[in-house]
């Protein structure tokens, strides 16, 4: 598949390509463009006059457009196209890459009609004195042009997250996808092309994010940068953008905590410990990645979630039968792997899994301690389940507080002045009570605390970070 620049799909200008692979076979499926500099550099002029030509049209029509786009999008053949796509690349069940599409248009829908309440703000005319007879108002503009680069492991989804907002805004994007899972990006692009918006206005160019990514974030044609993905990649982005003083938004990695009480709803809580961290094979920023559990049902809970985990079915992502696929790529089950073993030699006790068949990771429950990595910073993003026993709801807080991360986190209890205890003290972006932190709809904003982030998205905090505002001012104008 090539990649979409100026309203076409095209080669790398070296002709240079990089291999998409189906995780659970290890077959490749595809090849994408390896993009040059050159061809960034193409697409970037490009986004500078696109971004002039989309701004210039009118929010009416530009909402038509998105919603055009809607409805392409969720056209039966095109969901079960792309939801293939997905499923091919990334190893996600087919079931989820469906959710993933019409998530997707959900997520264009709700930005549009955010835009329609976006306004400008009226300043006082009689503030101060020596503004009497003055009328002031804000407006909002867009920034520009936007580096938007995407993660794996919700390349459809998260690829809605920024380009609506950006979009409805009047920005232009580059769009830069995971090597990993680019093809489902390509045709997000394409068909917003087909729905009306002007073909320079939006690309997406595949390649390495090391040489690609980075060379956008240094471009000064380039407003603003967006970024998923890991902490280390994201700190270097924020470095780059400084020197310019560009704006950066940044959702990074998490640690997230699971705490779950004594006076629980069990099934409740055995439900969510296993729904929000077995999507996606773990895959998953904001899943809860620490699970921590009052001593009262600590055994019995570890003994239940072990049998739970040990009758789901993995296996081929395309089997309509399967509960969890691959990791991604066998070197990413690898990585999960090392860190299962690091874990053990620091005293973890595995209780079910531990074993990695290519790129199949066994559901995995490991019984650990607060000072073990992979209870304070170890980001483990692959299907393990590490439990910790607490007393108190103090103990809990310290435990769940000491890490870099602040992504989300959960509390599971019946007393919903314990529930509110922890919402209040937990340090992260979020706190689902009765539930994980694996939960994020569109119009409520979404990002963390410490290295988990800078920024917000969401359609109550996006578009704020999508713009930037002017005061305009009638001096004198009612004297």
């Amino acid at each position: 598949m090539q990649m979409f620049i100026g309203g076409k799909r095209v080669d790398a200008s070296d002709g240079k390509v990089s291999q998409v692979v189906n995780p659970a076979t290890g077959q490749v499926i595809d090849t994408v463009p390896e993009a040059t500099l050159e061809d960034l550099d193409r697409a970037i002029a490009l986004a500078v006059e696109g971004q002039k030509e989309w701004n210039a049209v009118p929010l009416h029509e530009r909402e038509a457009i998105i919603e055009k786009y809607c409805q392409l999008v969720t056209a039966p053949d095109m969901v079960e196209k792309i939801a293939k796509v997905m499923c091919e690349e990334g190893g996600k069940p087919m079931e989820q890459c469906r959710t993933e599409v019409f998530a997707n248009a959900a997520i264009f829908r709700i930005y549009n009609a955010a835009a329609y309440t976006f306004y400008g703000k009226s300043l006082p005319y009689n503030g101060e004195s020596r503004s009497q007879g003055d009328v002031a108002f804000t407006v909002h503009e867009p920034l520009g042009v936007f580096a938007n680069i995407v993660p794996f492991n919700y390349p459809f989804e998260l690829a809605a997250h920024k380009l609506a907002p950006m979009l409805v805004t009047g920005n232009s994007v580059v769009l830069m996808p995971s090597g990993k899972t680019p093809r489902s990006a390509i045709l997000l692009v394409e068909l917003l092309v087909e729905a009306g918006v002007p073909a320079n206005a939006v690309c997406c160019v595949t390649g390495r994010g090391s040489v690609i990514g980075a060379a956008a974030a240094a471009d000064p044609r380039v407003a603003a940068v967006s970024f998923t993905g890991s902490t280390s990649v994201g700190i270097s982005l924020a470095e780059t953008c400084a020197k310019s003083l560009r704006p950066v938004s940044l959702e990074l990695g998490g640690n997230d905590p699971l705490i779950i009480f004594d006076d629980c709803d069990y099934e409740l809580a055995l439900n969510e410990t296993i729904g929000g961290r077995v999507g996606n094979a773990g895959q998953t920023c904001c899943a809860s990645k620490r699970f921590l559990v009052q001593r009262g049902i600590y055994d019995k809970f570890v003994a239940d979630l072990s049998r739970r985990l040990g009758q789901l079915k993995v296996g081929d992502p395309a089997d309509p039968t399967v509960d969890m696929g691959p990791c991604v790529r066998e070197s990413s089950a690898k990585d999960v792997e090392s860190q299962i073993q690091k874990t053990v030699e620091q005293g973890g006790k595995i209780v079910c899994g531990g074993k990695r068949n290519g790129a199949f990771v066994e559901p995995t429950v490991i019984e650990v301690t607060p000072e073990m990595d992979i209870a304070r910073d170890m980001e483990v993003f692959g299907p393990v389940w590490p439990v910790i026993p607490f007393d108190t709801l103090e103990e809990a807080l310290e435990i769940a507080n000491n890490t870099i991360f602040g992504l989300s986190s959960g509390v599971i209890t019946s007393d919903m002045k314990t529930a509110m205890k922890v919402a209040n003290g937990i340090q992260a972006g979020a706190c689902i009570i009765n539930g994980t932190g694996n939960y994020r709809l569109a119009h409520q904003p979404f990002g963390g605390y410490k290295y988990s982030g800078v920024g917000r998205e969401g359609a109550v905090s996006t578009l704020e970070e999508m713009t930037q505002q002017k005061m305009i001012s009638f001096k004198g104008v009612l004297n």
